[in-house]
């Protein structure tokens, strides 16, 4: 057995060094005589990549302190050959209202390129005791790494975001495996599901109307829109899978065939009650803003002498606001046209609700169930397109 690797940081020195720092408050407060609260909900590790990311986390994490106090560590993945000594701080957010003044710890800690396997040793002392701890992980997820599900395991809540994934599909199936390894200790969130929010409330609001109720039993086809709008980047067909994921383990339809017509996939499913449907899945082109996020869901259902058209559309924004469009039509009117805002673009307002669990999510594991035993179909079907 290999020993593990020595922590390249002095522990001691850091819990020493806030320890001071508490006791000698910044000089703002005697300025503008406001009150330095300290007060800690939870530990959060952050993981950067580089050091443009962890800028930026930086800046979220700064906007987060008022509604989660917390102590922070900062782990930046440092490509140079010397790694810096770590940095020790008190943030507060003096822009706040009335004479309270929140603040947190914020540690940064220098990581070599392959250093993962020093995190466990790392998360588990910087822990504040009897706190949740959670893992943001930013950048693509090690879900191929076997020396993962050991850091993994250190906290309650791991956080990532698929959207990230160089291999999509892919990384759905390690995705899922992973979840398993470490469900005894740590739930697991995906941002890129979070995002799913308004389409999956839309939809289920859509089929609970009156009109609609019938179609839902009835459905035969649905054509699935995604956004392409990254140079250079290949398609990213997670969250149109976990959608559909999120269908068939609600409505118990399971996959009968697939094929692929190079970028679109068709996929056969039946339905309870042997009734065939099929689904079909395409990337469009659209902002980079939009790369991976579905753009556009229009259902068909067939009934005896009815029929009906129901369509979801995402249009405009920015990434704070966005607003998802809902049309149903029978043969020959619209019955039913009415748009919601969709905010959840925004990666704060993602990354504050993911805060505030730290049990698992059933309905995104279902859901990720259905979608990694589509991947593998998928993934069969590019490895025989490709001749392996």
């Amino acid at each position: 057995m290999n020993a593990p690797p020595a922590v390249p940081v002095d522990i001691e020195a850091i819990e020493r060094e806030l320890a001071r720092l508490w006791q000698s408050p910044p000089w703002a407060d005697r300025r503008n005589e406001l009150a330095l609260s300290r007060t800690s909900v939870l530990t959060l590790f952050v993981y950067a990549p580089d050091s443009q990311r962890a800028a930026w986390a930086r800046e979220v994490i700064g906007r987060l302190s008022t509604h989660h106090p917390s102590r922070v560590v900062l782990f930046l993945a440092n490509r140079s050959t010397s790694l810096e000594e770590p940095t020790v701080s008190i943030q507060c957010d003096l822009g706040t209202a009335g004479r309270y003044a929140p603040c947190y710890e914020q540690i940064t800690i220098t990581l070599p390129d392959e250093g993962i396997e020093l995190l466990p040793s790392l998360i588990m002392p910087l822990a504040l005791p009897d706190l949740p701890a959670f893992l943001w992980w930013l950048g693509p997820l090690p879900c191929h790494d076997r020396r993962f599900p050991a850091v993994a395991r250190t906290v309650d809540r791991l956080i990532f975001d698929s959207l990230e994934s160089p291999h999509p599909i892919a990384d759905i199936i390690a995705t899922r495996r992973l979840i398993q390894q470490v469900a005894r200790s740590t739930a697991v969130s995906d941002l890129n599901w979070g995002r799913l929010g308004p389409w999956l409330e839309t939809t289920a609001r859509m089929f609970d109307i009156t009109h609609c109720r019938w179609a839902l039993e009835s459905i035969v086809r649905v054509e699935l829109r995604y956004g392409h709008g990254r140079s250079n980047t290949p398609d990213n067909p997670t969250q149109p899978l976990l959608y559909l994921g999120w269908m068939a383990s609600r409505l118990g339809w399971r996959l009968a065939a697939s094929d692929r017509r190079d970028p679109t996939w068709i996929l056969e499913f039946t339905a309870p009650g042997h009734r065939q449907l099929q689904w079909v899945l395409f990337p469009e082109s659209c902002p980079a803003l939009f790369h991976g996020q579905l753009l556009h869901v229009a259902f068909t259902a067939e009934h005896d002498h009815d029929a009906a058209n129901l369509t979801i559309d995402l249009t405009g924004g920015s990434d704070r606001h966005a607003t998802l469009r809902l049309r149903v039509h029978d043969r020959t009117h619209c019955l039913l046209e009415h748009a919601f805002h969709h905010h959840l673009l925004d990666l704060q307002r993602l990354l504050v609700e993911e805060l505030q669990e730290t049990g698992p999510d059933w309905l995104y594991e279902q859901a990720l169930d259905e979608a990694t035993a589509l991947a593998v179909e998928l993934r069969k079907l590019e490895r025989a397109q490709r001749g392996h």
